[in-house]
């Protein structure tokens, strides 16, 4: 077996950095869940727009009525007082600042009408995201868990 200069120093730098952590996708379907009971209450669409930025919808609303389609964000201030919930956006201009974090946008709480500063994290597995809503700083704020929608 020949020596191979190049296998070498490639197997070399191999070894000398750990592995890469996932960079994660925020695109998808996530499934947000009532603080109270812990049953779904939504499923949020969230895209990549032109600008890089993220952002995300209310795609349904749960329990599965057609009444849902009537639901209007009354606690809602300015252009959106008593627009629908349903396709109405709860998540807007999310940035990635590292492979799992975002941040630098805002979400909707369209139960008390109030919008917040937001930061996400992404887990390694891609499975979860930790939303937390805040004003002021991030670890004053209130977290929920989302998990990806199969």
């Amino acid at each position: 077996m020949a020596f191979n200069l190049k296998t070498a120093i490639a197997c070399m730098l191999l070894s000398a950095f750990p592995p890469i952590a996932w960079c994660g996708d925020l695109e998808g379907l996530w499934q947000e869940f009532d603080d109270r009971t812990g049953n779904v209450e939504a499923l949020i669409r969230i895209n990549k727009l032109a600008d890089s930025t993220y952002a995300g919808d209310v795609e349904k609303i749960f329990p599965d009525r057609p009444e849902n389609t009537a639901m209007l964000c009354s606690a809602c201030t300015g252009s959106l007082h008593n627009q629908p919930l349903l396709g109405m956006r709860i998540l807007s201009g999310m940035k990635r600042k590292d492979e799992l974090t975002f941040e630098g946008g805002t979400v909707l709480d369209p139960d008390e009408g109030k919008i917040y500063r937001c930061r996400i994290r992404l887990s390694e597995d891609g499975k979860t995201l930790e939303v937390t809503g805040y004003v002021g700083f991030a670890w004053m704020g209130q977290s929920e868990i989302w998990k990806r929608a199969n």
